[in-house]
């Protein structure tokens, strides 16, 4: 199969093997499309591993119609996502959220309402590095986009193909999500990975250490990488980010042996 990048399409990438009966549900981040989950996506599956990746409402078109979409929206597709993916579920199957930046919010938003098997969340924001969102919830009264600036990560943007202007509108909703994701993160028990980029010039490294200190999780991890950016799946690091979502991935295998000794061990 010929491997695609720079696309907004969604894609779904059937297992082979024994871990075909995983299924991975992939959520991409504001503004952004499925295509910066392309890599990652390859990655897994090569590893045998069944791969969905969504297409939030309102990305991957124009800024217009984002504009035209909130948070209920992007939320109310990944839970339907995930009802459809859990439908065709094996018995023995699992399903895993991955989530990248307002993907992250969206898998432990998920989390809080269905049962998954794991979770992994990267560039979650809970802290961001700039104050003037909290602006738009004027702005958005008077103008409704805000331009791009240009930037170093300007070619990690293309491939992820990623609006050109801001929605000042769902920036709000994405500050709105922030806050419930954060305040109800004690009812995320999934087993946990969180990923942070030390150079992420858009959610300040805390974000990490807050989700991994507030979830219920008893399986839970955190790994940080010093030299990536916002767009840890595609710069230059993101083998090593791959390598380890791979590994937690191979750990939840264990998890059900963990739990049960836990149990008798209290009994």
């Amino acid at each position: 199969m010929k491997r695609v990048y720079k696309t907004t399409e969604p894609f779904r990438l059937e297992g082979t093997g024994e871990r075909a009966s995983t299924q991975l549900l992939l959520i991409h981040g504001f503004t952004g499309s499925p295509s910066e989950l392309r890599r990652l996506g390859y990655y897994l599956n090569d590893l045998g591993y069944t791969v969905n990746a969504v297409l939030l409402p309102g990305h991957g078109t124009t800024p217009e119609d984002m504009i035209r979409t909130g948070m209920h929206d992007w939320s109310g597709h990944v839970l339907r996502s995930y009802d459809a993916m859990a439908a065709r579920q094996a018995r023995e199957g699992k399903i895993v959220a991955i989530g990248h930046s307002m993907g992250g919010l969206l898998a432990l938003e998920l989390a809080m309402k269905r049962r998954l098997d794991g979770v992994v969340s990267l560039a979650a924001p809970m802290f961001l590095s700039s104050r003037k969102t909290s602006l738009a919830l004027v702005l958005q009264y008077f103008i409704n986009y805000i331009e791009r600036r240009p930037s170093a990560a300007a070619h990690l943007m293309e491939e992820a193909c990623t609006y050109d202007k801001t929605p000042v509108r769902c920036v709000v909703d994405l500050r709105k999500l922030m806050k419930l994701v954060k305040a109800n993160l004690g009812q995320v028990s999934a087993p946990l990975f969180v990923g942070q980029g030390i150079q992420d010039g858009m959610v300040l490294p805390k974000s990490a250490e807050y989700i991994y200190r507030h979830v219920s999780s008893l399986v839970r991890q955190i790994e940080y990488y010093p030299h990536s950016s916002h767009g840890l799946l595609l710069d230059e690091w993101r083998e090593r980010v791959y390598e380890d979502i791979s590994r937690f991935l191979a750990r939840l295998d264990q998890v059900g042996t963990w739990k049960q000794a836990v149990v008798e061990n209290q009994t």
